[in-house]
């Protein structure tokens, strides 16, 4: 009798690359590197603590007047009267491309992105409207909320992401880290589809810190946010580059599929 099967020698392909661990960030500081955040900060960290706190004392009485008496949930109207950060360049109006797909998320200093693409809505936890000062900074953007105690708010955030990206530009843009965590920006990990489900035109925009010594990467194994921030503020300047890429338009099949319409923008970014 022939065999119908036969054993196939190991294919070279299947063998898995050595890549990096996106979820883990050790950056090293050298002797040299130690002793520039020592002398650099002595002179850098208390102007630019003070520096922040004169804005923090001057915008948080904007932002609570812009705020006062309006819904922290279930906003039906966008905020009217108060944008007014424009952009010139390729970022496109919010009836052309409703949706930002932001990537790669590394850092809570990405949210820098929200002042340079017009003050767009986000999406963000309802317990980060808690935190002091920066809370209400966060709510002049009417954010969408996740809370995780609600078992319904998966749903409701793709409702409320649709109900904005279809208003024919009432409502501002909605930035979205399709990622949905930080990384260390080794790659772009697989994207969640809430972007991608209503259906609609996303611009992608990119992110890079190009910097010689890498001090704002904030990933799950890594130093702690106040040691970043610390750090940072000991550099004598920190580059960032924020590029928008032309408007994604979803074909009819990635309309029924938004997991390929993710893929493809996240192949696009990642070339």
């Amino acid at each position: 009798m022939q065999h119908r099967v036969f054993a196939l020698p190991r294919q070279r392909s299947l063998v898995l690359p050595t890549v990096l661990n996106p979820f883990v960030q050790e950056t090293v500081l050298t002797t040299t590197d130690k002793i520039k955040c020592v002398l650099l900060g002595v002179v850098l960290l208390p102007l630019r603590v003070l520096c922040l706190a004169v804005l923090l004392l001057v915008s948080w009485p904007v932002a609570a007047i812009a705020t006062f008496l309006h819904p922290i949930k279930g906003a039906i109207e966008p905020m009217a009267g108060w944008r007014r950060v424009r952009v010139k360049g390729r970022r496109s109006h919010s009836d052309e491309a409703p949706i930002l797909a932001v990537a790669p998320h590394s850092s809570f200093f990405d949210g820098i992105v929200t002042i340079v693409a017009g003050l767009p809505s986000t999406v963000s936890r309802s317990e980060n409207l808690a935190t002091p000062v920066f809370g209400r900074f966060l709510r002049c953007l009417q954010p969408v909320l996740v809370s995780r105690l609600d078992p319904n708010s998966r749903k409701n955030t793709i409702l409320e992401i649709e109900r904005r990206a279809t208003s024919g530009g009432k409502w501002p843009q909605v930035l979205i880290f399709p990622e949905g965590t930080c990384t260390n920006r080794s790659c772009l990990i697989t994207f969640k589809q809430g972007a991608f489900i209503p259906g609609v035109p996303v611009q992608p925009v990119l992110l890079r810190y190009p910097n010689q010594l890498d001090t704002v990467t904030w990933t799950w194994q890594g130093r702690k946010a106040r040691t970043i921030l610390l750090l940072t503020l000991c550099q004598l300047y920190t580059n960032i580059e924020i590029e928008f890429l032309p408007p994604q338009i979803p074909s009819e099949d990635e309309m029924k599929a938004p997991a390929l319409f993710a893929s493809r923008v996240r192949s696009t970014m990642a070339t």
